[in-house]
């Protein structure tokens, strides 16, 4: 037992040791960008990133960043492998692994919560007779999907150099299921949102982005549990 849990630690180190950092900083960065632009926080990079024109007036892609940030997370997991020793990190990592799920599980419930309400009041406005429907088209029935779509094709760009950066960082993360599992739900999210907003007519797009809300806080909460349960079960070796 002591032997394969030796090997598989020396193995950690050589990946690491090997690891092409320039790469792997490239993709860390692409990612948390990635992020910024979800939350709408794309202003932050300053005047010329305005130029762009990425407003975020959606439900959808904000919804991405739970998920994003999981894979964020993933990430930075390994970065911090780079510089903070093994014995340190084993500690460490499943306390905070632990509490981001936690938070992160919350923040993904209450999201859900809020448009999950936010559907049914849609849906019984456009299914009222009269006043409910004109009450549905003066507030959602105009949906402009410039800014979105735009969003949605800068967030694809920033994945494929993620992905792509991370292999070539180190070929083992292939290796990695359920990091790579996790990155093929991200891009998931990207193509459900633009195949929804390309089925439904422009006055129901409004709820079709909430739709796809939904079903990315739902892949957000499987994943946020995946990783919830690992943090556990890193706490309990800690202790035990």
């Amino acid at each position: 037992m002591e032997s394969s849990e030796s090997g598989a630690g020396g193995q950690t180190v050589f990946m690491l040791d090997s690891m092409r950092k320039p790469f792997f900083l490239v993709s860390l960065i692409a990612i948390f960008l990635a992020v910024l632009v979800e939350l709408g926080s794309i202003a932050l990079l300053g005047h010329s990133a305005q130029g762009l024109d990425v407003s975020v007036n959606s439900k959808a892609i904000p919804a991405m960043a739970l998920l994003d940030g999981l894979v964020f997370y993933a990430t930075l997991i390994i970065g911090i492998a780079l510089l903070i020793p093994e014995r340190v990190q084993s500690k460490v990592q499943g306390i905070v692994t632990l509490i981001f799920s936690v938070l992160l599980l919350l923040a993904c419930i209450g999201v859900l919560i809020a448009d999950f309400i936010l559907l049914i009041v849609m849906v019984s406005l456009l299914m009222a007779p009269i006043f409910g429907m004109i009450a549905y088209f003066a507030i959602w029935a105009s949906f402009d999907t410039s800014g979105p779509r735009m969003a949605l094709s800068l967030l694809m760009t920033l994945k494929i150099v993620f992905a792509v950066c991370l292999v070539l960082a180190h070929q083992r993360f292939l290796q990695n299921k359920g990091l790579v599992l996790i990155i093929l739900t991200s891009f998931l999210a990207n193509f459900i949102i633009a195949f929804l907003y390309g089925l439904v007519p422009g006055f129901v797009l409004s709820i079709a982005d909430v739709i796809a809300a939904i079903i990315i806080c739902i892949l957000a909460i499987i994943w946020t549990v995946i990783y919830l349960i690992g943090g556990i079960v890193s706490v309990i070796k800690v202790i035990v």
